[in-house]
């Protein structure tokens, strides 16, 4: 009994030195790790962020085939969302296809809420809402147009381009009022000086013939048409010759009344009339067939 209590008490002694060496030499095979997997998972979250999917879909099938790896569950979660993604952006470029453009923003939409990193999703929304900004705006709906250009900025990597057609949008929505202050001046004076000309020749005329009349009475007082003082026959005909001058001009008299008549009118009705608003002369607009600008002059 003794000897067997004696080999108990030294079998004891002996197991408790090697149970932490046992201990410590388990405790790293429960950690598992695999370089080649982390580099095809690496490669294939980078695909996937991009929206590469094709590549991104290898990728994960190589993470399968490591020894080891056959039942990932975070490969075979994203073999599946790159399925999804792939089948859904095929559908959005048919609906496009069919011009469904709304349908295709629908799909568009649930790839982005399946990886909101796809980077190629985002530049076909970018795309799409540029190209439906530069058609409205070229049937000068100002309005939706900047609508879309503002729908295609948080997608796209052209935001200077994009500011720029939302800013040319933005000027259009503002008419531009004709400016008719200097046709309004021109107006007025032709109207004044074709009147001042006109009450001038008038005045001249009425001068002379009244010049002439007086000779005439002082020269020919029983009115015979004979005189006989050479000196007063002189003066009645330099009088007579100036009075018929003005008188030949009586049409330009008549002219200038018509044009200060006219003048007149044309003052009044830049006065009474306001001006419809119109367009800037010249425009930057986007081509509706790419993604430069165009320049149109509105006559």
């Amino acid at each position: 009994m003794d000897r067997l209590l004696r080999q108990l008490i030294f079998s004891l002694f002996l197991l408790v030195p090697l149970t932490p060496a046992l201990a410590i030499h388990r405790a790293p095979s429960a950690i598992v790790i695999d370089d080649e997997y982390d580099a095809y998972k690496k490669k294939g979250d980078d695909f996937f962020r991009s929206g590469r999917y094709p590549e991104a879909r290898r990728q994960y099938q190589n993470c399968l085939e490591v020894p080891g790896f056959e039942n990932d569950p975070y490969a075979k979660a994203q073999l599946d969302k790159c399925a999804t993604a792939l089948a859904l952006r095929q559908q959005a470029d048919d609906a496009l296809k069919q011009e469904k453009g709304q349908d295709a923003l629908n799909l568009y939409g649930k790839i982005l809420a399946i990886n909101p990193d796809d980077a190629i999703t985002k530049s076909q929304l970018a795309d799409y809402y540029e190209q439906e900004g530069n058609k409205l705006y070229n049937q000068q709906k100002y309005a939706q147009a900047k609508a879309r250009y503002e729908q295609a900025l948080p997608y796209s990597t052209r935001q200077e381009t994009l500011r720029l057609q939302i800013r040319n949008s933005e000027k259009n929505l503002v008419p531009v009022v004709r400016n008719r202050v200097g046709l309004k001046v021109v107006t007025g004076v032709v109207a004044v000086g074709a009147g001042a000309y006109a009450l001038l020749l008038r005045n001249d005329f009425q001068t002379k013939q009244s010049a002439l009349n007086q000779l005439s009475q002082s020269t020919d007082p029983s009115g015979t048409g004979i005189i006989a003082n050479p000196d007063s026959y002189r003066q009645w005909s330099e009088a007579y010759d100036a009075a018929e001058s003005a008188q030949q001009k009586n049409g330009l008299y008549k002219a200038c009344i018509g044009v200060a008549a006219v003048a007149t009118v044309a003052e009044l009705y830049l006065l009474i009339h306001k001006p419809k608003p119109r367009l800037r002369a010249i425009n930057w607009h986007p081509s509706s067939t790419s993604w430069g600008l165009a320049v149109s002059l509105a006559l």
